[in-house]
């Protein structure tokens, strides 16, 4: 693994050891990514095996304390890519012509370790398996779908994809923890399938920690597709009455609700967002499990910090996507509006760039945006929301917020998920 940087006053630096440097060997032990230098390089007594620029190989001994840091950045491994063909794949269902790292599908277990990205398991080796046992990369991400071995084969568009419940079997008896996911597709993995998956994967618990189900999303561009349905609102309410009672018994046994629904499902069943105790830990707040219970709350809990007058008149905006409309209106809105001298606008956005179907403000484009602004009435400042960009600050169409401002003459900012820390910083 090459150094991509050195931190001043640094055992690295100490040691000079030098950005392009190869670090090849920690305790005769061979570097192939970032996961191999933080496991080895955590002992006290280092033999660092390094190649220079020029090609010389040199060893260096470094005694440190047990957290000491060296202090080095390497450079980032090519990830490996997905061969599935999943029949729900998003990336699948994306328009040409937008940037080339929106169309990589990552399947390797060192992101699903280090981010949390979701992993089908499809690709994993011997050699894989044995390392991930071995170096106890845990938790993972797992997406499951169906524990029917045909029916997984089919979703996932891999003939050859091995049956799923051995290779878990085989994670958690060496205690590698495993946070799973269904993604639902009415009519295919529903019904006695998806019953029967949540149960065999509860036979793992506790290492099988937690399992969301979440909903297919659809675009406009599947031509050429399996077709399939959408989520709607009586199929929503019917599965959170499922999910209900399955809770009810996992709860008695394990005292942990274990299977949980995405917040979508509640939205578009029109229910009331479940209490914090429902979603336990919240194991899955990035996969869209708990995100709203806890943007909630924290707006609740918070409010109290924001001013009941403002010294100078303010027209503000704020950019949503049409699913979160509706409780931010009941919930957030009416808060906002007792602040005097502060006229607030919920401004959501229909998604024209991928359908209307689809519903959710993480994929709202810049073009959208900026075309719904155009109509409304210009607010002294517009608040977008945070998942709308990515974290270099792009929409999905490569607009980037100042292309807005530049468009409109309106100030713009980018909002975060504390909601009230968002608004004091402007107000």
């Amino acid at each position: 693994m090459k150094v991509k940087s050195i931190e001043t006053k640094s055992l690295a630096e100490r040691y000079s050891i030098l950005p392009g440097d190869e670090i090849l060997e920690i305790n005769d032990s061979p570097i192939r990514d970032f996961i191999d230098y933080k496991f080895h390089s955590s002992e006290e007594n280092l033999n660092l095996k390094i190649k220079d620029k020029s090609g010389r190989v040199r060893e260096k001994r470094i005694i440190k304390k047990p957290d000491q840091d060296l202090g080095i950045t390497l450079e980032e491994k090519r990830y490996r890519g997905c061969g599935n063909k999943c029949i729900f794949c998003f990336v699948h269902q994306l328009p040409q012509g937008l940037r080339k790292a929106l169309y990589f599908k990552d399947e390797d277990y060192r992101l699903s370790f280090l981010h949390g990205n979701f992993i089908t398991l499809t690709n994993l080796s011997e050699q894989d398996i044995q390392r991930i046992i071995k170096q106890r990369l845990s938790p993972l991400y797992v997406s499951v779908h169906s524990s029917d071995a045909s029916l997984r084969k089919k979703m996932l568009g891999t003939p050859k994809a091995p049956d799923i419940l051995p290779l878990i079997h085989r994670l958690t008896e060496n205690r590698i923890e495993l946070h799973t996911q269904i993604v639902l597709c009415p009519g295919v993995n529903n019904g006695p399938y998806l019953e029967k998956t949540v149960y065999d994967l509860s036979l793992f618990y506790p290492w099988v920690k937690s399992l969301a189900i979440v909903p297919v999303g659809l675009t406009r561009y599947r031509k050429g597709l399996p077709r399939l349905k959408p989520v709607d609102r009586e199929y929503s309410r019917k599965l959170i009455k499922s999910v209900k009672h399955w809770q009810s018994y996992f709860r008695r046994k394990f005292k942990s609700n274990f299977v949980y629904v995405a917040d979508e499902f509640y939205l578009l069943a029109g229910l009331d967002i479940p209490p914090k105790k429902y979603y336990d830990e919240f194991y899955q707040i990035e996969n869209g499990v708990g995100m709203v219970r806890e943007f909630l709350d924290n707006f609740n809990k918070q409010g109290r910090l924001l001013p009941r007058r403002l010294k100078n008149k303010l027209s503000l905006t704020l950019i949503t996507g049409a699913l979160a409309d509706k409780f931010l209106r009941g919930h957030i809105l009416r808060r906002l509006e007792q602040i005097k001298c502060l006229n607030v606008n919920l401004l959501p956005v229909k998604n024209n760039f991928l359908g209307k179907s689809v519903t959710v403000t993480g994929l709202l484009s810049g073009g959208d945006i900026l075309k719904t602004l155009r109509k409304s009435n210009h607010a002294d400042l517009v608040m977008l929301p945070p998942n709308c960009l990515n974290s270099d600050g792009f929409f999905l169409d490569d607009l980037k917020p100042s292309d807005l401002k530049k468009e409109l003459g309106t100030k713009i900012v980018i909002g975060s998920y504390d909601l009230v820390k968002s608004l004091l910083s402007i107000l």
